[in-house]
């Protein structure tokens, strides 16, 4: 293995506590491209490929339940303006991306976590809804659970494929940088073509 992709390894082995602690609040705030990252430097040991997952997992029930608080603190009136605004995008987000949320908001929370751009909106519209928190995070659980294994998992797959190619650090991260635009641009695309299919139903 190149020296430079050792000198990461090495890096992140002796800050591994701080790594670990950084993963976990990015995931309260972010999502996906973060753990996919950590997916790629478990591939090449920098990180602990099981302790990605359920430090993932952990931060993620946590932004879920700060999400979905953040939506029971919308409710009250006298809101800034721009408040109300950004609570009306996120309502036209789900609306036309998911839109069964208030019937089936299970599957509907479920999906959001897989449909790029509408997982935050959707949290906060569940604590706007006052949805029974018992029902919210079962749902989330439920999703997380199968969600965050599977974006760790791209990751480390990314990470292998980059690294069959050159063990070069600039050329391995321009490959991996490649990979999760590519990916994200495909979230888009079928974003973009699940919102007209379904107004064209």
């Amino acid at each position: 293995m190149k020296s430079g992709l050792l000198s990461i390894i090495s890096f992140f082995s002796a800050h591994s506590v701080a790594a670990y602690v950084a993963l976990f609040f990015a995931m309260v705030v972010e999502g996906e491209t973060l753990l996919i990252v950590a997916g790629v430097l478990s591939h090449i040991g920098a990180l602990n490929y099981f302790y990605v997952i359920l430090v993932a997992f952990l931060g993620v029930m946590v932004g879920d339940v700060l999400w979905y608080s953040l939506g029971l603190l919308l409710r009250h009136k006298n809101l800034p303006k721009f408040v109300e605004t950004l609570v009306v995008m996120a309502e036209r987000v789900v609306d036309k991306l998911l839109p069964h949320f208030k019937t089936k908001p299970v599957i509907s929370l479920i999906l959001a976590k897989f449909i790029y751009g509408t997982n935050h909106a959707t949290l906060i519209l569940s604590g706007l809804m006052k949805m029974d928190f018992r029902i919210f995070i079962k749902a989330e659980l439920l999703a997380s659970v199968i969600w965050v294994p599977i974006f760790a998992s791209l990751g480390y797959f990314f990470g292998y494929a980059a690294i069959q190619f050159s063990q070069r650090i600039s050329i391995f991260f321009l490959l991996i940088l490649i990979f999760i635009v590519s990916f994200i641009a495909l979230q888009r695309l079928f974003s973009f073509y699940y919102e007209n299919k379904k107004d064209k139903i």
